[in-house]
């Protein structure tokens, strides 16, 4: 008799070597962004009013001043596309990219980046206190219809990814995730973005 566990989900974790030294840097040229760059549509707030996060526009892939952030993430999201066996003949790029800061108490609600191939987070400014990620368990909708006894499992499995600055975290943009609330007294900065698709189609010839 042997059990054995299938379909697991592969995710990517790296981390940029000597961000310390250009975090700074990053900081400062994020920072104005949100007093110009807010995404309308995306005001997330609690029941007493206060923000959860602030958002830019998703549309900070082409800045300059950016963009060793974003060769960083495009270069890491080829590799992964790759490992995943995803098709040669489409060539993944860097689709959009934004920034969340996060307030003491503020969280991310659970969502997917569908309908993208990944998606994926940059902790700029990060730890454990100012919350980690949460990665739900993709069969949950069906696995939860079982028969568990809750009181020894919990109601939600989730993968907890401990976060840290410095550190680059994708996944398959079906993937349900969240981050739970900054327990910490300063901001968590993020950069989050989606890797697109683009597909050449060549005449006959």
């Amino acid at each position: 008799m042997s059990t054995r566990d299938i379909f697991p989900v592969t995710i990517y974790e790296t981390t940029f070597d000597g961000f310390n030294n250009i975090q700074q840097d990053i900081i400062e040229k994020l920072r104005p962004l949100f007093d110009k760059n807010i995404a309308s549509g995306n005001e997330y707030y609690d029941k007493d009013g206060e923000p959860i996060f602030v958002r830019t526009d998703p549309n900070l892939q082409n800045k300059e001043e950016l963009r060793v952030i974003s060769d960083f993430i495009e270069k890491h999201a080829k590799i992964y596309w790759k490992e995943l066996g995803l098709s040669e003949k489409i060539d993944p790029y860097l689709m959009q990219l934004w920034a969340n800061d996060v307030p003491p108490g503020g969280f991310t609600p659970a969502h997917t980046h569908i309908p993208v191939p990944l998606g994926g987070v940059f902790y700029v400014e990060a730890d454990e206190d100012m919350g980690n990620l949460f990665l739900e368990d993709p069969l949950e909708t069906t696995r939860g219809q079982m028969p568990y006894d809750h009181a020894f499992r919990p109601y939600l499995p989730v993968e907890e990814i401990k976060v840290e600055t410095g550190k680059l975290i994708m996944f398959p943009g079906w993937l349900r995730h969240h981050v739970r609330s900054n327990m910490s007294k300063n901001n968590r900065l993020i950069i989050g973005f989606n890797i697109g698709a683009w597909r050449q189609w060549l005449p006959k010839p």
